[in-house]
């Protein structure tokens, strides 16, 4: 009986070690993608990782490519954009708010 705790303690202890230490990687990865997309260059590069991966780009054109379509757009909102707001809202507001007054500023031109 004493063995089977001790080895109960053994595997609560190594559990607690890995929780902590991916604690610890994604601490890390969140201040990476703060430092990285909160500068103007990164922001410049996630602006255009986010066009790429049709983020704005409407779901359903041709039947045929809808499953692409909405796989790409799941992708990126999953594996890059979730990231992003996960580590710093404010990074994603900021690009947003940013393009919308460059389509403001198109409008006006055309006008």
């Amino acid at each position: 009986m004493t063995t089977d705790s001790g080895f109960l303690e053994d595997e609560q202890l190594e559990a607690e070690k890995e929780r902590e230490e991916q604690r610890r990687v994604n601490d890390q990865f969140l201040t990476d993608i703060r430092k990285t997309f909160g500068s103007a260059h990164g922001k410049r590069v996630f602006t255009f990782l986010l066009e790429q991966g049709g983020v704005n780009a409407v779901l359903f054109s041709r039947e045929s490519d809808i499953y692409r379509n909405v796989a790409v757009h799941d992708f990126v909102n999953e594996n890059v954009l979730g990231p992003v707001i996960t580590a710093d809202e404010e990074i994603y507001l900021s690009i947003i708010r940013e393009r919308a007054e460059k389509l403001r500023k198109v409008e006006e031109e055309r006008k």
